[in-house]
C-alpha cells in the first residue's frame, strides 16, 4: 500500500503480507462489510440480512481463533457500553410500562446486534485492515450506484429499487439513506486519496459513480450532507493546500452546474434539489414540510416522555400521521425519554473522545479527521432517519472510529 501523503513513523513499520491482509477472518469480515449497504438482501421473516449472516460466522470463526477483542474500543470501551446500556434501557422501559414490550425487545435486539456485536468484528485491527475495510465498503457503495443508475434508466417501473416519483432507492431500498451513504463514500474516497491509498487517476473513476447516483436519489439532505463532509474534510486536516484544492473543485463544479447544469442533470435533481438551491425556497425541497409537520408534533409529544418514554415503535401508534417523526434525536426523546437520548450522545461523545488525541498528533491526524467528519456527518443525517440500527447505518460510522482506534493502538505500543 501506498503511504506517501503520510509521515513516516510508527504507522508505517509493519509490512503488510499477503498471510496477514487474507486471513480467513478477514476475508469473512470483508464480506460483512461489502454486504452491510446491500439492504435488500434481507430474510422476509425479519431484518436478518445476508451480511448479518455473514458477521455471525465472522464472530464464530474469532472465536474459535481467540481473536475477539475484550475492549474494541480500548480504553473507551466502558464509556461505549454505557451508552448502549443508557439507550436501550430507557427504550425497554419504556417498551414494559407504556407500550409493546415484544416490539421494544425486537428494536433493543437489533440496536445491540448493531453495536455491541460489528464492534468486535471491525475495530481492533491494524491501520492496513482497516484501509482495507474502508475501500471495500466504498467499493460496494459503488456497486450500488451502478446498479441503481442501471433501473433507473432502464427499469424505472421496478418500485424494488425506484421510487414512485422516480428517485433511487437502490440496493438500500431508501432513497435519502442512499444519498447520505453516498456522501459518506465520497468523503471516504477523498480521505483514501489524501493519506496516498489510491492514485490520482483513478480518483474520479471512483467518484464519478457515487456521485451520479448521489444525484440520481434527488436527495436535498444527501447534497448538503456531502458538502458538509467536503468541508470538515478540509477544515479539520488544518492543511490549506487541502482547502485550496477543495474549494476551487467546488467553486468550479457549482459554476458548470449554475450555467449548463440542465443539460446533464438527472431531472429527478434538478426538480427536487436544483430548483429549491436556485429560488432559495425550501419548500420545493421534496417533503420539507411534511418533516416539519412531524418534527413540531414529536416537539409537543417529548414535553410529556423526559422521564419515561413512549416504548420503541409506539411513536407511530399514536402519531396522526401514523408514521414515526424523521429525527432520531426527537425520536429516541419520544420512545425512551431522555435516559435513551442522553445514551446516544454518550456513544457520539466516546467516538470523539477516541478521535481528538490521534487528531491533535500530527503523524496520525488524517486518521482523526476522517473520524470526526464522518462522526459529523452522521449527527447531521440522524436529522432525517428513525431509527439507525440498519447496518447500512452503522458500519460507515465504525469503520470511522475504527481509523482512530487502530491510529491510537500503533502509539501506545
Amino acid at each position: 500500500m501506498r503511504t506517501l501523503a503520510l509521515p513516516e513513523g510508527p504507522l508505517h513499520d509493519a509490512p503488510v503480507t499477503a498471510g496477514r491482509v487474507w486471513r480467513l477472518d478477514l476475508v469473512l469480515v470483508c464480506i460483512t462489510v461489502f454486504l452491510s449497504p446491500l439492504n435488500y438482501l434481507r430474510a422476509s421473516f425479519g431484518y436478518i440480512t445476508l451480511g448479518d449472516a455473514f458477521a455471525m460466522l465472522t464472530l464464530l470463526l474469532m472465536l474459535v481463533q481467540k481473536r475477539l477483542p475484550l475492549y474494541p474500543f480500548g480504553n473507551a470501551t466502558a464509556g461505549w457500553l454505557i451508552g448502549v446500556l443508557m439507550m436501550t434501557g430507557g427504550l425497554i422501559l419504556g417498551s414494559a410500562m407504556n407500550g409493546n414490550l415484544v416490539n421494544g425487545l425486537v428494536v433493543v435486539g437489533q440496536y445491540c446486534f448493531s453495536l455491541l456485536l460489528l464492534p468486535v468484528l471491525v475495530l481492533q485491527r491494524d491501520r492496513d485492515e482497516v484501509i482495507l475495510l474502508i475501500k471495500v465498503f466504498v467499493l460496494s457503495m459503488i456497486v450500488v450506484m451502478l446498479h441503481g443508475a442501471y433501473a433507473v434508466s432502464y427499469t424505472p417501473e421496478d418500485l424494488r429499487f425506484v421510487s414512485r416519483n422516480g428517485r433511487l432507492a437502490g440496493l438500500v431500498e431508501r432513497e435519502n439513506a442512499t444519498a447520505a451513504l453516498a456522501a459518506m463514500s465520497i468523503t471516504f474516497t477523498l480521505w483514501l486519496y489524501f493519506v496516498g491509498e489510491i492514485r490520482g487517476w483513478l480518483l474520479p473513476f471512483l467518484l464519478a459513480p457515487l456521485a451520479w447516483g448521489l444525484l440520481l436519489t434527488g436527495s436535498n439532505s444527501g447534497f448538503m450532507l456531502a458538502a458538509i463532509g467536503i468541508i470538515c474534510l478540509a477544515l479539520f486536516s488544518g492543511a490549506l493546500g487541502v482547502l485550496l484544492r477543495l474549494v476551487i473543485a467546488v467553486a468550479v463544479l457549482g459554476v458548470v452546474v449554475h450555467l449548463w447544469g440542465h443539460l446533464f442533470l438527472p431531472e429527478i435533481f434538478l426538480e427536487r434539489v436544483f430548483g429549491a438551491l436556485e429560488s432559495g425556497d425550501v419548500s420545493e425541497a421534496g417533503t420539507f414540510d411534511d418533516r416539519v409537520a412531524l418534527m413540531r408534533e414529536a416537539f409537543a409529544l417529548t414535553r410529556n416522555t423526559i422521564l419515561l418514554g413512549l416504548g420503541a415503535d409506539q411513536y407511530r401508534v399514536i402519531s396522526a400521521y401514523d408514521a414515526p417523526v424523521h429525527n432520531a434525536y426527537l425520536l429516541l426523546l419520544a420512545e425512551g425519554g431522555l435516559v435513551s437520548l442522553m445514551g446516544h450522545f454518550v456513544l457520539v461523545m466516546t467516538a470523539i473522545y477516541l478521535a481528538f488525541p490521534v487528531w491533535h498528533r500530527q503523524e496520525t491526524r488524517w486518521f482523526g479527521v476522517l473520524t470526526l467528519t464522518i462522526v459529523t456527518m452522521f449527527a447531521f443525517a440522524q436529522m432525517g432517519i428513525t431509527h439507525y440500527y440498519g447496518r447500512f447505518w452503522i458500519m460507515p460510522w465504525l469503520l470511522a472510529i475504527s481509523a482512530s482506534v487502530a491510529a491510537g493502538m500503533v502509539r501506545a505500543r
